[in-house]
């Protein structure tokens, strides 16, 4: 019944666009993020075919390697008991 009522129905709205408005700068970052999630993949996709069609079409293609962090972990220890022998 409240949906009917003009009143009710012209306060919700107003909650509504306030609602919108209040959570647009969250939704235009997410969007550049997936954004650039999306450019970064079709990327990443775009050179797999190109280095899948060279191999086939017989060309060398020299692959760069990963940069890799170097990691920070501690070393690991030998926990196995020494043979006796």
């Amino acid at each position: 019944m409240a949906a009917n009522n003009p009143a009710v129905r012209e306060q919700a709205s107003k909650a509504a666009e306030k609602a919108v408005e209040a959570a647009r700068p969250s939704l235009l970052s997410a969007s550049r993020r997936a954004g650039e999630a999306v450019r970064s993949a079709s990327d990443e996709l775009k050179q797999g075919v190109k280095n899948f069609k060279a191999g086939r079409d017989g060309e060398e293609v020299v692959v760069p390697e990963k940069r890799t962090r170097k990691s920070q972990a501690r070393p690991q220890k030998n926990i196995t008991p020494p043979k006796d022998g």
